[in-house]
């Protein structure tokens, strides 16, 4: 009865330990299956990602972003700087018609918003003083070069940033300035110090008045490039270039010489004409004095030879 009674006892046991062990698998194997779910589902986006070009594209430019707003930039507009800048460009220009290129000239800076600012026209040539504004000056300039054959071409540039800044920060401090002093005046009681606050009123407005001045003159220069540009007829270069070489040009080079000596020494002889005369105003007077002075000779009288008595 007990062996029996053991036996089951073992049968049972086992029918338990073999139902764990399956729980256990199952509960494996169902988590399994969990997991390569999840990477099933997680795999196709990354293949996607991986083999798509337009991924590849977007890493890149991504990328690139990222290194350019870490990088350097290296060329920067000068507005962008916020820079001052005054520009003047020179412009000897030869051409056939010397009053078309000039008219051309004109009408290329009012196309471009600017203005002639100053003209001076010979027989032969004519110079502009053309002010153009800063952003369109590169293409006026490529315009008049049109216009002929360029034979010189100058360009500056001045930073004036220094200057704007500081002008600037001075008119607000004036200005703050004279808005106390007006407060001062407003609370004195005495004559004489109302007199020495309008005085250092006056003194302060004048001070802001030259402020406000030089701020509009660098205004001007910085919104607007000086372009001089002067057009020489193709006849006159010509003329130029051939008087300067032969006989008659050498006869002129030898008489321009000569006068430049001639010149130089009447003005040597001006020059030096006062202290002549005063040297003989003075000079003449005591040399005569001197003379007068001077102990007249005694010429000593010859001696007799002696004779001898007759006999």
């Amino acid at each position: 009865m007990k062996r029996r009674t053991v036996v089951a006892y073992a049968a049972a046991g086992a029918v338990l330990f073999t139902g764990a062990c399956s729980a256990v698998g199952s509960d494996s194997s169902g988590g399994s299956d969990m997991d390569r779910n999840v990477a099933a589902q997680e795999a196709p986006d990354s293949d996607d990602s991986a083999s798509s070009p337009d991924g590849e594209s977007q890493g890149g430019e991504e990328a690139s972003a990222a290194r350019g707003s870490a990088g350097v930039i290296t060329q920067v507009p000068d507005e962008a700087l916020g820079r001052s800048i005054v520009y003047t460009i020179g412009l000897s220009i030869t051409t056939d018609d010397v009053d078309e290129a000039a008219a051309k000239a004109a009408s290329v800076a009012r196309s471009a918003g600017g203005f002639v600012a100053d003209e001076r026209t010979t027989s032969h040539s004519s110079t502009l003083t053309l002010r153009v504004p800063t952003e369109q000056h590169s293409d006026a300039v490529a315009e008049l070069q049109d216009l002929g054959e360029v034979t010189h071409r100058s360009r500056s540039t001045e930073d004036v940033t220094q200057q704007v800044v500081d002008t600037k920060s001075r008119i607000s401090s004036q200005r703050e300035s004279i808005a106390r002093i007006r407060t001062l005046l407003g609370e004195a009681e005495e004559l004489s110090d109302v007199i020495s606050i309008e005085a250092e009123l006056a003194a302060r407005e004048a001070d802001l008045d030259a402020l406000l001045s030089r701020q509009e003159q660098l205004s001007n220069l910085t919104t607007l490039a000086t372009i001089d540009v002067t057009f020489r007829a193709a006849s006159a270069e010509a003329e130029d270039s051939e008087a300067a070489v032969g006989f008659l040009a050498g006869l002129k080079n030898g008489w321009n010489a000569f006068t430049d000596v001639m010149g130089g020494a009447a003005t040597a002889l001006g020059a030096a004409l006062p202290f002549m005369l005063l040297a003989a105003v003075l000079g003449v007077p005591l040399w005569l004095w001197l003379r007068r002075r001077r102990p007249s000779g005694q010429h000593p009288m010859a001696a007799q030879p002696s004779v001898p008595p007759a006999a």
